[in-house]
């Protein structure tokens, strides 16, 4: 029952939050059912580092005292109840084997073909299943969380295959189709999460390689390989933004002024944005231009896309990344599928292509000059620097004892008012970035307690050399850089399960002495 719970959990983290609550209840009812509770407490009490992981629930009950938005607060406790519960569940419970921690990963592959494999199916068109934005292929949980799982599933792999010498070939063959199958989501997925994943991955493969490696030169040629792949990487980078960089000469009005219908051109207002190097204002006639969309789509040119942005302005950027003239003649150019992408929200034809990395990369070199002339709203990489500026001006003025556990939405919207911030009410979110949100919560007290309660447990368990413990707790603190992972379900339970799992979950030595006596 402990067991089955346990896979219950692991398979549903990708694809069912009910599953996941549904396996804590099952592991909870084994727990109740079979009692020996002086046992259970005398394993409690044998585990410093576990008392100590779990009593990070106390700081949201602690958060309480200087609180005012009570109703956040409570939100917020029955979201981070998980780690208080599932720690002591796993860790006051019999030891997993080898062999039982294989069963319980292997729910979690599971769980994650099925998300990922019916997320491709999505994209391809073969669901009906909008799919206006490519983190949409996570049909599930956010594409966030999914990139962490897939992140943690490829070091996992990765380990078993190279150091697991029970596994049969099937085994070694499905292990081999997993890897290569959730690298290649991971790019097509495009989330910040999955390239530092996939980074991470690759990092870990060359160090392993290097260490099996016995032949000098096998070895040399590996080091060598993995230097050009680097520098590569960096020419690439150098060109992607030299060619985002590049811009046609300013349009000369004086002797083309109109149109091939000879409507005179509207006026540019502006002639500093560009796409694909071409400006966006230049060679715009509106009167031209909406007659010949109302004429070809169902969506009003003044309406909003199927992304909620402006039609028009999504029209004038797609026909502009084209080097097309924004009048009817540069429209008759345009085919069904364009429109289709119009519709659909793609401001740049690049943004068609799901394989390619370039598309991805000017994204953010967009973002970043949308960010130096202050537009920011709804740009998913820049505005995180928004919301740091923020926690860090709160960071300040509630630097010993924070905000409390229900206050801190409500102080990042006084701090935006107060700021004068140009995010829409929409975009005005929090830190994402965990460390910094548990000090502007608790104040530095809470948050050098949070620290040492969420890194001393892997001393205390002495799991500092054991892989995958130290791997899964690398890639969770990673997450918390730039995410606030535990102020989800989906992101607790990511944290704790793996957690109470890979440290506490198996290979206690003391916790068996106590139980032989």
């Amino acid at each position: 029952m402990f067991l089955a719970g346990l896979f219950l959990i692991a398979f549903s983290l990708p694809v069912s939050p009910f599953g996941v609550s549904l396996g804590t209840i099952i592991v909870l009812g084994n727990w109740l059912l079979e009692g020996d509770f002086n046992q259970k407490k005398s394993n409690l009490f044998s585990r410093p580092g576990l008392i100590v992981f779990s009593s990070i629930f106390l700081l949201c009950l602690a958060g309480l005292i200087n609180t005012t938005n009570f109703s956040y607060a409570w939100h917020d406790i029955v979201i981070k109840a998980p780690i208080l519960v599932l720690p002591i569940l796993i860790g006051t419970s019999d030891d997993l084997n080898s062999k039982e921690l294989k069963i319980i990963i292997a729910g979690m592959l599971l769980g994650l073909w099925a998300a990922t494999l019916s997320g491709f199916v999505a994209l391809l068109g073969y669901l009906p299943v909008p799919v206006n934005n490519i983190r949409n292929i996570s049909l599930f949980i956010s594409h966030i969380r999914l990139a962490l799982l897939l992140g943690l599933a490829l070091p996992m792999l990765l380990w078993f295959l190279l150091t697991d010498e029970e596994l049969s070939g099937t085994e070694k063959a499905f292990c081999l189709a997993s890897i290569f199958w959730f690298s290649f989501f991971l790019f097509v997925l495009k989330a910040v999460t999955g390239f530092l994943m996939l980074g991470l991955f690759f990092i870990i493969l060359l160090i392993f390689l290097i260490r099996k490696t016995e032949n000098f030169m096998l070895k040399y040629f590996i080091i060598i390989l993995a230097i050009t792949g680097v520098l590569f990487s960096a020419t690439w980078i150098t060109h992607a933004t030299d060619k985002f960089n590049m811009k046609d000469p300013p349009p000369q009005y004086t002797a083309d002024t109109r149109t091939m219908n000879g409507n005179r051109y509207d006026e540019p207002h502006n002639l500093t944005e560009t796409e694909n190097g071409h400006y966006i204002r230049a060679y715009l006639c509106e009167k031209e231009l909406k007659k010949a969309w109302n004429h070809a789509s169902k969506l009003s040119y003044n309406e909003k896309d199927h992304r909620n942005q402006e039609l028009h302005m999504t029209l004038i950027r797609y026909m502009t990344s084209k080097g097309l003239r924004k009048d009817s003649a540069g429209f008759s150019r345009m085919s069904t599928e364009d429109i289709q992408n119009v519709e659909n929200g793609l401001t740049n034809y690049l943004f068609a292509d799901r394989f390619s990395l370039y598309p991805y990369f000017y994204r953010i070199l967009w973002e970043l000059s949308q960010y130096k002339n202050g537009n920011i709203s709804g740009h998913s990489y820049t505005q995180r620097l928004a919301y740091l500026k923020t926690g860090w001006f709160i960071v300040k003025d509630h630097f010993w004892f924070g905000v409390g556990t229900g206050d801190v939405p409500d102080m990042f919207e006084k701090y935006y008012q107060k700021d004068h911030t140009r995010l829409s009410p929409a975009w005005r979110l929090r830190a994402h970035n965990q460390y910094l949100t548990y000090w502007i919560t608790y104040g530095i007290f809470g948050f050098v307690y949070f620290l040492f309660a969420f890194f001393s447990p892997l001393l205390w368990e002495k799991k500092q050399n054991d892989f995958l413990a130290v791997i899964f707790l690398l890639i969770a603190a990673l997450s918390m850089l730039y995410e606030d992972t535990l102020e989800t379900q989906a992101g607790v339970y990511f944290v704790v399960f793996f957690y109470s799992l890979l440290i506490f979950g198996r290979n206690h030595t003391n916790k068996r002495k106590i139980i032989n006596k």
